[in-house]
């Protein structure tokens, strides 16, 4: 996998096929149904032991691809419009989960002999030097932001976890984020292409025999509402950051924006043609692409109003590409198992085998280089 580096990336498409109807999953055949759809509050440790507050919304089938909702930083995932797009996605048969970013909404407690041990903590929270265990958002420094990653990786080790209980199938991840939200996404999908499961035996001394399969491949898709290169105290190329999940890995991706925003149409059309170029015919970036919504000047979130339809663009849109693109279901064993960034010729320890979720990480190092 290539080093991070300026990952070049325009995208203008306009099209983002067609968007249809019900959602096929292509994982996890011969299992029996749940009874249900249901709902149900939950919570999970980061690394640096903050408690993540969010809601699963588990399918009516077993082993349904798993999708991650990810809400704009200084909002949180009780808002209106990310609930009626879990439930329509539930619905339609994908297992959902949304939480709340550290420091936003429910997601403010830590413990404090764990986080405060951590520099980005201690630099750049406000509470640090009292120990606080409730942190907020506000007392964040905008050069903070790449450390809420930590907070994805943990939902993710979540759902690994409801994986192997058949509540979902991670193999075929999906994320939809929206404004910075999107940013954080785009940016741990970009951190998972450089995550490799170790290989048994683990020789001390020598380099990790890794898997030759980045565990990028289980995401799917990925949906950005407004995506943003503004991202706290820095500007992030956006087309950049996503050059190796979608340019490279060929994962999907769909840029909505409203269109009355100019500045969303000229990133989404600019990401697209960054991603597929020229490409024509049989091409491979055929679900990538930008749409437009009539959704006016509004933005992230807001794009989700019932008047753009937008809810069913997603699911249609998903159902296409959970059907050409989605991975067969596996038990995944997640606590038992090592991980390994690879940057080029050198590893670096992402997750022990006695750990249950990936080590702390501040995440820049996945940031595309000016």
């Amino acid at each position: 996998m290539p080093h991070p580096r300026r990952l070049h990336f325009c995208v203008g498409l306009g099209l983002c096929v067609g968007i249809l109807s019900t959602l096929a999953h292509s994982s996890g055949q011969g299992n029996p149904a749940q009874d249900k759809n249901s709902v149900a509050k939950v919570h999970f440790p980061t690394a640096d032991g903050v408690e993540i507050q969010g809601t699963f919304y588990q399918a009516t089938q077993r082993n349904a691809p798993a999708v991650i909702l990810l809400h704009a930083l200084g909002e949180n995932s009780g808002k209106q419009s990310w609930i009626h797009l879990a439930e329509e996605l539930q619905k339609s048969g994908y297992s959902v989960l949304t939480f709340d970013f550290r420091g936003h909404g429910n997601s403010k407690t830590v413990d404090p002999d764990v986080f405060w041990k951590y520099k980005p903590n201690l630099a750049m929270v406000k509470g640090g030097q009292k120990k606080l265990s409730e942190i907020d958002f506000q007392g964040m420094a905008p050069g903070y932001y790449p450390v809420m990653v930590n907070d994805i990786a943990a939902a993710r080790a979540y759902l690994e976890n409801k994986n192997d209980k058949g509540n979902c199938n991670v193999a075929s991840t999906i994320v939809i984020g929206a404004d910075t939200g999107a940013t954080l996404g785009a940016l741990w999908l970009n951190s998972e292409w450089y995550r490799y499961r170790v290989e048994p035996p683990v020789t001390v001394g020598l380099p990790a025999t890794l898997s030759n399969r980045p565990e990028g491949k289980d995401v799917i898709a990925a949906i950005w509402l407004t995506a943003t290169g503004k991202f706290g105290s820095r500007l992030v190329s956006f087309r950049d950051l996503i050059d190796v999940p979608a340019r490279i890995g060929k994962t999907p991706m769909a840029f909505l924006y409203g269109d009355g925003d100019e500045t969303g149409k000229t990133l989404a059309k600019a990401c697209e043609k960054a991603i597929k170029g020229n490409k024509k015919g049989d091409d491979p970036y055929k679900y990538t692409g930008a749409v437009e919504l009539p959704a006016g000047k509004l933005t992230g979130a807001a794009l989700l109003q019932k008047s753009s339809k937008a809810d069913q663009k997603i699911v249609e849109w998903l159902e296409k590409v959970a059907e050409a693109k989605g991975n067969e279901w596996s038990k995944r064993d997640f606590r038992k198992t090592q991980y390994m960034w690879r940057i080029g010729a050198i590893q670096i320890p992402a997750k022990l085998a006695t750990e249950e979720i990936l080590t702390f990480d501040g995440y820049d190092r996945f940031l595309p280089v000016k």
